[in-house]
């Protein structure tokens, strides 16, 4: 513990004689997944996550929100009850109760990490006197930096849409969606949420088209006459991964996977799926993965000398935990972990870690996955079944909760984080909140 804690203290005295220099910045967030997550899918593949390694800054994150209100209040105040509260979050007899009451929805915890302000639950980017926000993407740009967004869901959902747009509701998918397309400057938009595909990755009769703005918006970007050079099959994402599609002229690109709500979460199964496990069922084909989507828009970006900012989302975690769909979400943090991994491929190949951040975090956790006895004893934990296996493992609820969920960073200023980790929690260690990653940002890329 001593040696540990002075490694922290040179590591914190190196960090403030130097500035960060972080060319580029990748925030990458698995939605809804807490620590039991990632370490579930851990334990089914039996493989160290990339970001499981001496080089990284690990801690624990709070997640909660300003207040519970759906709208803006006009006060600007804290709702002490709702803040993390370690001794009520770990008791034996009322813990799993108080975790899941008062938690953070995506949009409101989005709008925490993008710009370091506590909000409101369903805001998009606004403040809780329902002002817009300055966040990361306008910084960024103001910079003179790229920035882009990535996910497994609609791209005009709460995380995507938290980061680069602002509107009170975020069920307001398509005035969200035609900000972003029409007046955000945002250079890369990738995710699923095709009008015309359903969560099998087939054509549709009829169309919903909020997801993307309304028919007329996805009629402009379909005929290429947007700023951006849409994309929607599998082999332009894999040509854009692979640096070798046609722009036809321009710098910015918009892709819709065709596939309705999720790239694979969605997708029916044989019998219950919530008893299936990971990769029974076939998976949706003419689909990109994480990895492909984040391939594509790194080729993009990094085009930019100055640099970038980028969120990439594996957002159907969240969903796959909302539906206590075991093997389902492990599906999808792998497919997490390893767009991970492919990151961490790419910067140390373009500037290695002195000119990059990569951060990896959750924006809240689903479920209050615990073990297989956990709805009697509560906080028992996940059993490792190993390889290939559906580790032991049970879920309490069907919502968000209040739990830490797990922070990893690595690269130019990641160590900005200790010092910002002034709380201790007695299971998961020193934590930071969730507005302290737009710090730190901030301070990495001098924005």
């Amino acid at each position: 513990m001593v040696r540990r804690l002075l490694s922290a203290l040179l590591l914190l005295a190196v960090a403030a004689l130097a500035p960060a220099g972080a060319k580029n910045v990748i925030l990458m967030i698995a939605d809804g997944s807490g620590f039991n997550s990632f370490d579930a899918a851990r334990m089914y593949s039996q493989a160290k996550p990339v970001y499981d390694g001496p080089e990284w800054i690990r801690l624990a994150c709070s997640t909660h929100p300003l207040n519970l209100s759906s709208k803006p209040t006009n006060s600007g105040k804290q709702t002490r009850s709702i803040v993390y509260d370690p001794a009520k979050a770990w008791s034996l007899t009322e813990g799993y109760a108080w975790l899941k009451s008062g938690a953070t929805d995506s949009a409101a915890a989005a709008t925490a990490l993008a710009t370091g302000v506590k909000t409101y639950n369903n805001s998009i980017g606004m403040s809780d006197f329902g002002k817009p926000l300055t966040n990361l993407h306008q910084l960024a740009k103001a910079s003179g930096r790229s920035t882009g967004v990535v996910t497994t869901v609609p791209w005009s959902h709460a995380t995507p849409a938290g980061m680069v747009a602002h509107n009170l509701s975020r069920n307001n998918y398509a005035e969200i969606a035609n900000e972003m397309v029409f007046r955000s400057g945002v250079d890369v938009i990738l995710g699923a949420g095709h009008p015309w595909y359903d969560a099998k990755a087939e054509r549709k009769k009829v169309p919903t088209a909020d997801f993307v703005g309304g028919l007329e918006t996805f009629r402009l970007l379909a005929g290429q006459k947007t700023p951006f050079r849409y994309l929607e099959s599998l082999e332009e994402f894999e040509k854009l991964a692979n640096g070798t599609l046609d722009l036809m002229g321009k710098t910015r690109v918009l892709g819709t996977a065709r596939v309705g709500e999720t790239l694979q979460q969605g997708r029916p199964g044989k019998g219950d799926v919530k008893t299936r496990p990971p990769f029974a069922d076939p998976l949706n084909q003419g689909v990109p993965n994480l990895a492909t989507m984040a391939r594509g828009a790194l080729q993009v970006l990094a085009r930019n000398p100055k640099g970038f900012f980028l969120m990439i989302e594996g957002g159907a975690v969240d969903w796959a935990n909302h539906a206590n769909q075991m093997g389902r979400m492990i599906e999808e943090q792998l497919d997490f972990n390893d767009a991970v991994a492919t990151v961490v491929r790419w910067i140390e190949r373009n500037g290695g870690w002195s000119k990059n951040l990569l951060i990896v975090t959750a924006d809240h956790e689903t479920g209050l996955l615990w073990g297989p006895n956990s709805a009697t004893k509560p906080f028992d934990p996940l059993v490792d079944n190993g390889p290939g296996k559906m580790p032991g493992m049970a879920f309490n609820y069907t919502s968000h909760t209040r739990s830490l969920v797990p922070l990893f960073a690595r690269g130019a200023g990641a160590v900005q984080l200790l010092e910002f980790a002034k709380r201790t929690d007695p299971v998961r260690g020193p934590y930071v909140d969730n507005t302290d990653v737009f710090r730190l940002i901030v301070h990495a890329a001098e924005l």
